[in-house]
């Protein structure tokens, strides 16, 4: 089974996050791996938008919270219900937007890709969205201020800025001091009444609409018809499912032994200035590439109740319509994020299986709840767990 430990280390660091408008849950366990590869990212923070010229840009803050930390493993209950971002200088205004961030990242060979792009790829979205939107015309603005007017996707090229800051990190990545692994990247931004996903790998957001899944990223394998044809386009091969006989997925951040330049890349040639012609093959078309898969989804508020987003630890052992059964299916118990958290690492923990290879990996996961519509996290609990008895039995539920 690979580097595996004989006892898993079953500890775990399950932190609760409360908002007005949004509130998360982040579960972690090592398992069986002799370290913890998996980060994580939740920022909650507003972009400001100027509407004057000689108004003072604001300062860029570090609003995400910690990211995963190899080396806590205790278990740990943490209730905030002020904002991960605090700024006393500009508080939310009619001048600013919302923004949430949350992402997994599921690391490979080492801890230190994870460790980076967690910690600097929210950021960077975050500057990148609000320049876009600062350099909008006064009338474009005044537009993306309006709550009613729906001209968001429009206005700005969520797409064109995801892809830009993931390329732009995987190159930050590679003058690292330990840029010797790789990671996924699963982001999920929700931004006025959007839910933009950003998946690079075979890590996954999900999202439940009245009880049924709503996939909002799709697996990067290699044995995808897509990916086996960018991989041998640029020299490699696919084999028992991986890379070259090596990665178990095609794209992701970092793995630089799979992004340099040789002499199998079936490429344009290119005149270098010595007249001799050198391949050069586009960041996209990589063997493994950085380059996200992106899903726009529209927020219907009186439908959509939650999302998931983990890591493969835990979609090994889950298939996507089962953990939504299961989430709300102790929501209908009356039971917390925390608890609910807490069951299904130690349910993942327990189908470990040396025939069927899963339950090993390190396990991260999210649970978001969607709560705008309501008072606070308890009261979204309550008609939650009103609305799936309902479903079941009827309407009986007082």
């Amino acid at each position: 089974m690979g580097n595996l430990m004989s006892t898993p280390v079953t500890d775990k660091n399950i932190t609760l996050v409360q908002h007005k408008h949004i509130s998360h849950a982040i579960g972690e366990m090592q398992g069986y791996r002799f370290q913890m590869e998996d980060a994580y990212c939740d920022l909650d923070d507003i972009i400001h938008v100027s509407l004057s010229d000689n108004e003072e840009e604001e300062e860029f803050e570090d609003g995400c919270s910690a990211t995963c930390d190899s080396e806590n493993t205790s278990t740990q209950f943490t209730d905030t219900t002020s904002s991960t971002h605090s700024n006393s200088k500009s508080p939310f205004s009619s001048n600013d937007l919302k923004i949430n961030i949350y992402g997994v990242f599921d690391g490979h060979g080492g801890s230190g890709a994870s460790k980076f792009v967690s910690g600097i790829l929210p950021l960077i979205l975050k500057r990148s969205i609000s320049d876009e939107i600062n350099s909008l015309s006064l009338e474009d603005k005044l537009k993306l201020l309006d709550p009613t007017n729906d001209e968001t996707m429009l206005l700005i090229d969520f797409p064109k800025i995801i892809k830009d800051c993931f390329m732009d990190i995987d190159y930050k990545f590679y003058y690292d001091p330990n840029n010797n692994s790789g990671t996924t990247a699963v982001v999920v931004i929700l931004f006025k009444d959007y839910i933009i996903t950003a998946n690079s790998g075979d890590s996954r957001c999900i999202l439940s609409r009245n009880g049924s899944v709503k996939n909002l990223s799709f697996d990067h394998k290699p044995k995808n018809l897509g990916e086996l044809m960018r991989i041998h386009n640029d020299g490699g091969y696919v084999a028992q499912n991986r890379v070259n006989s090596i990665l178990a997925l095609s794209r992701a951040f970092g793995d630089f032994s799979f992004k340099l330049r040789n002499n199998n890349h079936l490429t344009k040639f290119v005149p270098s200035k010595t007249n001799k012609k050198i391949r050069l093959t586009p960041p996209e078309e990589l063997q493994v590439t950085v380059e996200p898969d992106i899903i726009i989804q529209k927020y219907q508020k009186l439908q959509d109740e939650f999302l998931v987003v983990a890591c493969d630890g835990i979609w090994d052992c889950y298939k996507s319509g089962d953990l939504v059964h299961l989430i709300r299916q102790q929501l209908a118990l009356g039971k917390n994020l925390t608890n609910i958290n807490d069951l299904i690492l130690n349910n993942c923990i327990s189908m470990a299986n040396t025939i069927t290879g899963i339950g090993f990996d390190n396990m991260t996961i999210i649970i978001i709840a969607l709560h705008e519509n309501y008072e606070n996290l308890d009261q979204w609990i309550k008609v939650m767990k009103n609305k799936i008895l309902d479903e079941k039995f009827g309407q009986v539920s007082m």
